[in-house]
C-alpha cells in the first residue's frame, strides 16, 4: 500500500468510463460501484488508487467481451482475460461458463477477479509497478507503455483527490 494518501473521492465525481470497443452480450449488466473498488481494494490489500487507476486504464465495460489477436477474450470492466478463467471458476467454486458470464456482466464480481489477479502479479513479482505493468502482459514491450498509462491516470486521480480535500478542508 502507498502510505499518505487522501480519501478516495466519490466514484461519480470521476470522468464515465470511456466505451474503447464494441462487443457488447445481451441481457442485464451492473457496473463496478465506488463500494466494491473500496472493498476488494481492502480485501486484496491494494491501494485502492491503484486499482481505480487500473480499472480507469482498462476502460472496459459491463457486457463487454474483447477478443484479442491471440484468440483470448478480455471480459468486462478490468478486462479480465480467459487465460484466467480455469483458476477463477477455481477460486470461485463455479463452472468456466458460469464464471464467464459473471466476470462479462458483473462489474463488482469483475473487480473481484481483477484485484485477486492484480495482488497475485504484484506478489509475484515483488513489487507493485512490476505488477500493475504484468496485469496487462508479461511482455515488456507491451506492459511499459501500459503501466506508464496507468501511472498518469494514477496521478489525475491523486490530484482530483486533493483538489476535494482542499475543498472539504474549507
Amino acid at each position: 500500500m502507498l502510505p499518505d494518501l487522501p480519501p478516495l473521492p466519490p466514484i461519480e465525481t470521476m470522468a464515465p468510463l470511456e466505451l474503447k470497443r464494441s462487443t457488447i452480450l445481451p441481457g442485464p449488466h451492473s457496473a463496478p460501484t465506488a463500494g466494491c473498488v473500496l472493498r476488494e481494494a481492502e480485501r486484496n490489500a491494494l491501494d485502492p488508487y491503484v486499482l481505480l487507476a487500473v480499472l480507469k486504464t482498462e476502460n472496459g465495460k459491463p457486457g463487454e467481451v474483447a477478443r484479442n489477436d491471440n484468440g483470448t477474450h478480455d471480459l468486462g470492466p478490468m478486462s479480465v482475460n480467459t487465460v484466467w478463467l480455469p483458476t477463477l471458476a477455481k477460486r470461485f467454486g463455479a463452472t468456466e461458463a458460469e464464471t464467464r458470464r459473471r466476470l462479462a456482466s458483473d462489474g463488482c464480481a469483475n473487480v473481484a477477479a481483477g484485484a485477486w489477479i492484480l495482488r497475485r502479479q504484484i506478489d509475484a513479482t515483488g513489487d507493485l509497478w512490476e505488477g500493475v505493468a504484468r496485469f496487462h502482459s508479461r511482455n515488456p514491450k507491451k506492459h511499459t507503455p501500459y503501466l506508464k498509462r496507468v501511472q498518469a491516470r494514477f496521478r489525475e486521480i491523486l490530484d482530483l483527490a486533493a483538489l476535494h480535500a482542499r475543498r472539504d478542508a474549507r
